[in-house]
């Protein structure tokens, strides 16, 4: 899942295009080049994976899965550079093995998602905590964001709701995943029936939201990746300032619905931990004050979001310069 929600209103807050156009004049080389970043690897690549997975099982599927991930991270040394970076800040050793464990994890959250999203949960072990916030929530009739991060798997979370019959759609942005997400909807019947895509040409999508809200329905969204020209907050995450998109919080203050925080925390070798827990109940972004408002409800989320990562701290899929060079758009890979 990828993709933050770009501000309400500006069609133009992110862009996808895989082309040049005219509004790459807006943007740096590097972020112009990130933009129009190919999707990596192929949708035969997976299904061979999942054919092997079918042979030899999940853990045959994680061998191999090492085996991949080792020449990656020897050959793609920016992604790898980044762990390492992520590491060393969390007071961690980052070495090579270290990165290697860390984007390691992401490949096998990667294919999990797809067992997930097959309904093969029986695969898992999964605890929770804070969930009677989400029944709640149902019980009451009211829908909520959920503001989740690249962190472990929001897939985990979003099958414990269809398990529990709370109806989670996922606001995302998928321009540069379209061959995975494509074949997604093909393993997963209600997949696409439960996204709600970003367009930055079209603005309508806010009513879909809207709907579903309304509806009592959940909308989940990743609040820890900016995208192209969208606003932002400097928070302190990790002992350094680091950009955060705004645009879940004017989301929830302009629905008048409240956000929680999810996440589902990867557990070598088949365990989710599953955790909920409230963000704001009633968001105001009062006049004269937004920014400042805006400011402290990023600032509480990055401090939640750090809490997180410290509990499961090779499950953060950011592989890029997080805190000096923020991605052009978002992407689901590293």
């Amino acid at each position: 899942m990828t993709g933050t929600a770009p501000t309400p209103g500006d069609p133009k807050r992110m862009s996808g295009e895989t082309k040049p156009t005219a509004r790459d004049a807006d943007l740096t080389p590097r972020d112009a080049a990130w933009m129009r970043r190919p999707e990596k690897g192929t949708v035969l690549g997976i299904k061979a994976l999942l054919l092997f997975c079918r042979v030899f099982g999940r853990r045959g599927g994680i061998v191999l899965l090492r085996v991949i991930v080792f020449y990656y991270a020897i050959f793609a040394g920016a992604a790898r550079r980044a762990a390492q970076d992520y590491l060393r800040r969390m007071g961690l050793p980052a070495g090579f093995w270290p990165a290697y464990r860390n984007i390691l994890y992401f490949a096998i959250c990667a294919l999990d998602r797809v067992f997930l999203v097959r309904g093969e949960t029986g695969r898992f072990v999964v605890t929770y905590n804070g969930m009677e916030h989400l029944e709640r929530l149902r019980a009451e009739g009211r829908g909520a964001i959920l503001l989740g991060a690249h962190l472990g798997s929001f897939e985990a979370m979003r099958a414990y709701g269809k398990h529990e019959a709370l109806p989670i759609n996922i606001l995302a942005y998928f321009h540069n995943a379209r061959m995975i997400t494509t074949f997604l909807e093909t393993v997963g019947a209600d997949f696409r029936g439960r996204v709600i895509e970003i367009d930055p040409q079209d603005t309508s999508y806010i009513f879909q939201v809207q709907a579903a809200i309304e509806r009592g329905e959940l909308v989940a969204v990743l609040g820890d990746r900016v995208g192209v020209n969208e606003k932002t907050a400097t928070a302190l995450f990790l002992g350094a300032p680091a950009r955060f998109p705004t645009g879940p919080y004017t989301l929830a203050a302009l629905l008048r619905c409240p956000i929680y925080l999810t996440f589902g925390l990867y557990r070598a070798p088949n365990r989710y931990d599953l955790y909920c827990e409230p963000l704001c109940e009633q968001l105001e972004l009062p006049r004269g004050a937004r920014e400042a408002a805006l400011a402290v409800h990023v600032q509480r989320y990055a401090e939640r979001l750090e809490h997180y990562c410290r509990l499961a701290p090779h499950d953060w899929f950011n592989f890029y310069d997080f805190w000096h060079a923020p991605p052009a758009a978002p992407q689901d890979k590293p």
